[in-house]
């Protein structure tokens, strides 16, 4: 109680003193206000970090050094830390009980009359309301003939806030499968974005993905995180021959203030060709796939296969043979339709295989039920063997 009272009893010295002493350099302190976006921006933050510059103004004197002598209430406010600026001087500081002390030699001005900072004051306090900082004794400018004493008092004034720390670095996210936007996607596309961020990472319900005309939000089944990844599957086949945007958004956590957001769009070109039953939705042939063991084709679906072999264009045999084997196909029993290929041999086509003949192989075949349960099985397999490696090799090369 006794040194309160006599830091109080200094104040009012001061208050009364600075009423006639002559001003012959002037010192500011300026407080440092957080983001604008975080109120009071007019005031500092109590508890929390706060930061004010120290400047010092010659006002027409040739100034060789000045000494700063800054009292304080420490039992209301606590110094955190001093940094000074190498660039207008030589600077020293020095942290005692109830007070600092700074020190420039030889500062650099630009003119007689300009502020220039020479320190910067990192502070806090948990009352909410005003702190004083006195200058006093042993403050004082040096020049060349003279030592001029400095006095002045500044007021911190502390608002409550909700947050001492927001967030304002926005997450960031990109698009990692498909990589080329440029590449026409299938029917079945998903997507794959990688999201990152340095701050309160981010809010899970604020994320939100725009697709053909429809909206998809965090935790429904077409939306799946894997650590920094976020693997979107649309409801619908892709609509066929479009140019479709695809847009999501995401925003931090943050309490006040408004949030960080981040928006990207993408835009992709379809495949042309025959659609898919519509009753029949990707995201039942998901669960198709991931409920099937084995997969296996009969004969009469091995045989048939093989004859739209023999009839597709050279390009796509080497997939379909390989699509062949995997459903268990004996080719030795199908080395007829399989040999077309060797023989480079491109067969007549039917008006509607020269329509859809730039799609995927399998499109004039979509009205077979075994045929698409098979391909989607194995496309997803790949897929997902795919990703999973993509998976390992970004953790192992993250961790």
């Amino acid at each position: 109680m006794a040194k309160t009272k006599n830091i109080i009893t200094l104040w009012l010295i001061v208050t009364i003193g600075l009423m006639w002493v002559a001003i012959w350099a002037k010192v500011t302190l300026q407080p440092l206000y957080s983001d604008v976006r975080f109120q009071p921006t007019d005031k500092l933050h109590a508890g929390c970090t706060n930061s004010a510059d120290i400047l010092f103004s010659p006002q027409g004197q040739k100034i060789t050094k000045f000494t700063l002598v800054l009292n304080y209430n420490p039992e209301n406010v606590e110094i955190l830390r001093i940094l000074p600026n190498t660039n207008n001087g030589l600077a020293s500081s020095k942290i005692e009980y109830d007070k600092i002390i700074l020190e420039v030699k030889n500062p650099t001005f630009d003119s007689t009359t300009e502020a220039r900072s020479f320190f910067q004051l990192s502070f806090k306090s948990d009352i909410v309301g005003k702190e004083t900082i006195v200058l006093w004794t042993g403050s004082e400018a040096v020049t060349e003939s003279k030592n001029y004493p400095l006095q002045w008092i500044f007021d911190l004034n502390f608002a409550k806030v909700p947050e001492c720390e927001p967030d304002i670095i926005p997450p960031n996210l990109s698009l990692i499968y498909p990589k080329d936007t440029q590449q026409k996607i299938s029917l079945d596309q998903y997507f794959i974005f990688d999201i990152k961020d340095i701050g309160k990472w981010i809010d899970k319900n604020s994320v939100m993905i725009n697709f053909d005309w429809e909206q998809y939000f965090y935790g429904s089944d077409n939306l799946k995180r894997n650590g920094n990844y976020l693997t979107f599957y649309p409801n619908k086949w892709i609509p066929i021959n479009k140019g479709l945007d695809i847009k999501i958004s995401i925003a931090d956590k943050q309490i006040y203030g408004w949030t960080n957001k981040t928006e990207s769009v993408y835009t992709f070109k379809s495949a042309t060709g025959m659609t898919f039953n519509k009753t029949i939705t990707p995201m039942m042939f998901r669960r198709i796939a991931q409920e099937a063991e084995k997969i296996a084709g009969s004969v009469d679906e091995c045989t048939l296969l093989a004859d739209f072999y023999g009839k597709s264009e050279v390009n796509y045999q080497k997939e379909l043979k390989s699509i062949i084997q995997k459903v268990g196909c004996d080719l030795t029993s199908i080395d007829g339709s399989l040999s077309v290929a060797d023989e480079k041999i491109i067969p007549d086509m039917n008006i509607q295989q020269k329509q859809y003949r730039n799609i995927s192989v399998f499109a004039t075949l979509g009205w077979i039920l075994f045929f698409i349960t098979f391909t989607l099985k194995i496309h997803y397999m790949l897929a997902y063997r795919k990703h999973k490696k993509m998976n390992e090799k970004w953790r192992m090369k993250n961790e």
